[in-house]
């Protein structure tokens, strides 16, 4: 063959040499760099110049790591126990899947992983700025401020690497009721105050119903769901909005009735949210987290009782509960056209003081090449680069 004469690799080959994916060589091609030769259709590529690439990139690797001898890289993790769409880490962190999919990337690296466990996503959305969480895993309402935020912050290029929890029409968040109360419809709340928790998913969906139904009580503006709780077991407020677990743990000791199970809301999203820049110079740690994040929800969804049981442990809420909890969510991490549209209704949902302008405005786009190197490292089936159409699917869970 004429590639023979020449000495030059197929990228099949490449591929092999190094070890890596279609999508890895693909990005390497173009974000750094690595030498090929296109002819027709077909890529190929000089061993030589490949060797020279190699050792440039190994001088450069080396450097990292001797850096990095006399004190681990530290990642910082946040997470919510608290909010039962964001319950993957907790298994993450459980099973110890992470720091597993770590040591795979770089064996001799060493790695330190820091969990923070927060009250809510804007807590992390803060520390993301802040550059003191690298990871974390927030609602679709924390979602929708970091891409408002950075028109106020440049420097900040939030990014959704994936999605995590989701439930449909509502579900996992409603207004609820102290049970046995006189309060049986939504006008016999317009002089009593609700708690919420600010700027959060149950903030914005409060917000529309109220919209909805002409309310004007004022809400009681509270940073965390305990809180709310307490609140409303104390007879300090007329409703409060939660989210699950906590709505089905009100439920279970019989504190608490939903006034209103649909309506509140469309979809129910929660995703994980990383800094741009961040990313950028740690694409191997990134895809090694989402490896992380598709098997625990493969185990979620296969070891459902295991998976209550570690929850249950490194949240304290009860088995039951849990279990219940568990069963109710859809673990899927890939985009969908449905999903973008949510994210696009609550966009255009808020208010003026944080709406994006009008040159930003539209459908979300979000980078995948991330989502889809872990697919394929964990022989999942390939993700298209568009997202994934219509309604979400029954057959293709990630």
């Amino acid at each position: 063959m004429q590639s023979e004469r020449f000495n030059l690799l197929s990228l099949r080959e490449a591929m092999d040499i190094l070890g890596v994916s279609r999508a890895t060589i693909d990005r390497w091609r173009k974000d750094k760099q690595l030498p090929h030769i296109k002819i027709g259709k077909e890529i190929w590529i000089d061993p030589d110049k490949l060797q020279a690439w190699v050792k440039l990139h190994a001088i450069a690797g080396k450097q990292h790591v001797s850096e990095s001898v006399s004190s681990p890289q530290v990642i910082t993790i946040g997470y919510q126990s608290g909010a039962a769409l964001l319950w993957s880490p907790l298994v993450m962190k459980q099973l110890g899947l992470f720091e597993e999919e770590l040591r795979r990337i770089r064996p001799s690296m060493a790695y330190q992983v820091s969990w923070v466990n927060a009250p809510n996503g804007m807590e992390l959305v803060e520390e993301l700025i802040a550059g003191r969480v690298n990871i974390a895993s927030v609602g679709d309402y924390p979602i929708i401020a970091s891409r408002t935020l950075n028109q106020i912050l440049p420097r900040f290029k939030p990014q959704v690497l994936a999605f995590d929890g989701k439930t449909r029409s509502g579900g996992g968040i409603s207004l609820v009721v102290p049970t046995g109360s006189n309060i049986h419809h939504p006008d016999d709340l317009s002089s009593l105050p609700i708690a919420t928790v600010g700027s959060s998913s149950a903030s914005y969906r409060l917000k529309e119903w109220m919209n909805t139904f002409g309310l004007q009580a004022e809400p009681v503006i509270h940073r965390g769901m305990e809180e709310c709780v307490s609140g409303f077991l104390g007879g300090k407020v007329g409703a409060s909005v939660l989210w699950e677990p906590y709505l089905s743990w009100v439920k279970s000791i019989g504190a608490g009735t939903p006034l209103v199970s649909e309506g509140i809301g469309g979809d129910y999203l929660t995703g994980l949210m990383a800094d741009g820049g961040w990313v950028a110079g740690n694409e191997d740690i990134v895809i090694a987290y989402l490896k992380a994040h598709l098997r625990a929800h493969t185990f979620i969804r296969r070891e459902p009782v295991r998976a209550a049981q570690l929850v249950h442990e490194a949240s304290g809420f009860p088995l039951a509960v849990v279990a219940g909890v568990l069963s109710q969510i859809r673990w899927d991490a890939s985009f969908y056209s449905r999903d973008l549209q949510t994210l696009g209704r609550l966009d255009e949902g808020q208010p003026d003081s944080l709406s994006l302008p009008a040159s930003h405005a539209g459908i979300f786009e979000f980078p995948k090449q991330y989502l889809q190197e872990a697919v394929q490292a964990l022989k999942l089936p390939i993700l298209p680069d568009s997202p994934l159409p219509g309604e979400w699917s029954s057959d293709d869970l990630y």
